[in-house]
């Protein structure tokens, strides 16, 4: 019996579960409103961090499972153009969820919601000042996707930064929120600065960090960057 070279899928029992695991670890794992839904790590596969400080991540890892299992049974669900279909799909299980929260900042958001955060362009200096004091300047690029001024206040994120023994947010935090305000469509680099006393920062003398994370906030509305 030949077969027909137009059919694709062989399995659509097999695609049907593939594509709904993958949808199920995107969703789960979807950028918004917390830039990472599940606590950062310091390694991720695929998007998904799978450990910390701590050790590995229990969530992170089911999850990586799953997507793996997901994207096997779609892969095998096919029967004509594999390869280039589950490139295709790994390429929107990356690239679908930034789609769609332009397109909801774009048109729906409003508050803090629609404000986007460039975490790869953030950095922070540490200066040192006198032997009890230390200087900080950071420069936080942010954007508001609304017809509205948004005002918010920011706090500063819980990984630590430069090295773990150096606890410096709650430094940081200590003369926090700042409040910041960005006009309707406005892009600006909001600089913050603040000093710390480096007798409790563990002898830190200065240097320069980048991809700062920060809190924002708006009432009872808080979002992870």
């Amino acid at each position: 019996m030949m077969k027909d070279n137009r059919v694709i899928v062989r399995n659509k029992k097999r695609l049907i579960v593939g594509i709904g695991l993958m949808v199920f670890v995107m969703l789960l794992n979807f950028p918004f409103p917390h830039e990472k839904p599940f606590a950062a790590g310091k390694a991720s596969v695929m998007n998904i961090p799978i450990q910390d400080m701590d050790g590995f991540k229990f969530g992170g890892l089911v999850l990586l499972v799953i997507l793996v299992v997901g994207i096997y049974l779609f892969g095998t669900s096919l029967e004509k153009y594999r390869a280039r279909l589950v490139i295709l799909a790994i390429l929107l299980y990356f690239l679908l969820p930034f789609f769609l929260i332009n397109v909801y900042q774009n048109t729906l958001a409003s508050g803090i919601y629609a404000i986007d955060y460039e975490l790869d362009e953030s950095v922070c200096e540490f200066k040192k000042m006198d032997d009890k004091r230390l200087s900080v300047m950071c420069d936080l690029p942010f954007e508001n996707f609304s017809d509205d001024e948004v005002t918010f206040d920011v706090r500063f994120g819980d990984e630590p930064l430069f090295e773990e023994r150096f606890k410096v947010v709650p430094l940081m935090n200590e003369n926090a929120p700042y409040t910041v305000s960005l006009q309707g469509h406005e892009t600006k680099v909001v600089r913050i600065e603040t000093e710390l006393a480096i007798s409790r920062g563990n002898g830190l003398d200065g240097g320069t960090t980048h991809q700062v994370h920060i809190e924002i906030s708006q009432g009872n509305r808080m979002r992870r960057l």
